[in-house]
């Protein structure tokens, strides 16, 4: 039995076996080969950023072990909040230091550099100018706007479009059929909806079916790809459309008695009204301005379960 977990196995490696339109691809190449690696690529959720990244490293060091290669590269990311004590003191002795491969630079891979505060950018900013003989950049960022300009104008910019639903059809169609899964239509459909067209979500999803080991109805489906069952949203919302606003809070807070947090609530509720053909559009259009209200006011403020029971009534109230 192969142990490998299907983001390890269906996750591409190398540029060619990704859905890219062909004139980044060849943009990609070129950069690679002519060792001119200074590059921002620049795209949303699930647009593969960071695995590009990781690919073109793998091939700018195409015939060099890993072991050894990974020695000349730095990576950065913006979750492990380094202070720019790091990027001063880390960055500018790695920069310094000879290359470990003969023949190719070193690397620094910055995820979300727009997520790093302007004055960590102005560290690296002052990198690229002086250590570019040496040194290529490689970054990523969401939002562009946030990068300084004088960032931009020194990388090779390179906007990801948003990943196609064919895309993700043919990636599900691709593992189904190397994997054996059996799995009916209105299952597929399922799985790619609440994937937020992202590949890697679509991946493991899959990996649930081909554990549970059984043919996939579009009720499994249901059950075993989200986090909080969605038949219980089902009742939940069909008692706030029938006005019974003590039964409909019993059920979000059974909920939140199974150890869910509001965040995870709401979350796989916003999911569940974007998926489901028991509203009509017009009810989901009214009710998804809420569910965004009080995730913010969650995020920004406090999360506390008692705001629950005034969401459903404010749910409710627009529902009637």
């Amino acid at each position: 039995m192969n142990n490998t977990l299907f983001i390890d196995k269906y996750t591409p490696k190398i540029l060619n076996k990704f859905y890219l339109p062909t004139d980044i691809r060849n943009s990609l190449n070129v950069l690679i080969q002519s060792d001119c690696l200074n590059t921002l690529l620049v795209g949303g959720m699930g647009t593969g950023k960071t695995s590009i990244l990781h690919s073109i490293v793998k091939e700018y060091y195409s015939g060099i072990e890993e072991k050894i290669y990974m020695q000349n590269v730095l990576y950065i990311n913006n979750l492990h909040e380094q202070g720019i004590n790091y990027y001063r003191s880390e960055v500018k002795t790695f920069c310094q230091t000879h290359s470990f491969v003969k023949g190719k630079k070193k690397i620094i891979m910055i995820d979300d550099i727009d997520e790093i505060n302007e004055q960590s950018q102005q560290v690296f900013r002052n990198c690229i100018d002086k250590y570019s003989h040496n040194v290529c950049f490689l970054s990523t960022c969401t939002n562009g706007q946030k990068v300084i300009e004088s960032i931009q104008s020194r990388l090779t910019i390179i906007k990801l479009p948003i990943i196609d639903p064919t895309i993700m059809y043919q990636v599900l169609e691709e593992i189904i059929q190397t994997e054996n899964i059996i799995i009916d239509n209105r299952a597929k459909d399922f799985i790619v909806s609440i994937s937020n067209n992202t590949i890697k979500n679509v991946i493991n999803y899959l990996e649930k079916c081909k554990l549970l080991n059984k043919d996939i109805t579009y009720d499994i489906a249901l059950s075993i790809c989200s986090d909080i069952d969605l038949y219980t949203f089902e009742q939940y919302t069909e008692y706030i459309k029938s006005g019974n606003l003590k039964h409909a809070i019993n059920i979000i807070y059974k909920i939140v008695n199974e150890g869910y947090s509001v965040m995870d609530i709401l979350d796989n509720y916003f999911m569940f009204i974007k998926t489901t053909d028991k509203l009509t559009e017009t009810d989901k259009y009214k009710i998804i301005p809420f569910i965004c209200k009080y995730i913010t006011a969650f995020h920004e403020i406090h999360e506390n379960d008692i705001e629950l029971p005034l969401f459903t009534n404010n749910i409710m109230k627009v529902l009637q």
